[in-house]
């Protein structure tokens, strides 16, 4: 039954998308976030950076997430000790026994053309990208020790005739599936 039960949530997978690594994953895996019925063994945590308004959109996919999923989510700041293994932050998780951390910084890079001397471009045409870096951690609970810390990067060309909002929603999208594989992410 159980071998079953492995194939056909892997045959879920096979095809999405993922930012994790084979090792990555495979350490994620053996951190048993989620229960046998898929519910969530943790409270997430979110902090977002940015020198945009891309984090309003990071908040939004997050809390749709959460609310679809039925996690309790967080929105803290980069600095808060639970990114340090230090003092978890004031509201303890004491019925789950993760939180999930994740500090995320969107990156929105224009198109651009290089010049090189001169006022005509030179040296060819950038298009613009989308994406974020992102360090995902496994907290525990009830003592706020860090027990895996998963660093995370993902780009993708945009068209540059699109706004970036999609595009966010897209990569932000692909990270969720790759931290919650039954996770599905809205068509917008």
């Amino acid at each position: 039954m159980m071998a079953m039960l492995a194939a056909v949530t892997l045959q879920g997978c096979v095809g999405t998308p993922t930012v994790l690594d084979k090792a990555q994953q495979q350490s994620l895996d053996s951190m048993q976030l989620f229960n046998k019925d898929a519910s969530p063994r943790f409270t997430a945590y979110v902090a977002c950076t940015s020198e945009d308004e891309s984090c309003a959109t990071v908040h939004k996919i997050f809390s749709e997430w959460a609310d679809q999923r039925q996690v309790t989510l967080h929105l803290i700041n980069a600095d808060d000790p639970m990114f340090k293994g230090t003092a978890a932050s004031a509201t303890k998780a004491m019925n789950k026994p993760y939180r999930l951390a994740i500090k995320i910084n969107p990156l929105l890079v224009p198109s651009f053309f290089q010049f090189r001397g001169g006022q005509y471009p030179v040296g060819g045409y950038y298009p613009p990208r989308v994406g974020y870096k992102a360090t995902v951690y496994v907290v525990d609970a009830t003592s706020g020790a860090i027990l895996q810390e998963l660093p995370v990067h993902h780009e993708i060309t945009a068209n540059p005739k699109d706004t970036a909002n999609g595009y966010v929603q897209r990569v932000v999208d692909t990270l969720l599936v790759s931290l919650d594989p039954t996770y599905r992410p809205s068509d917008k």
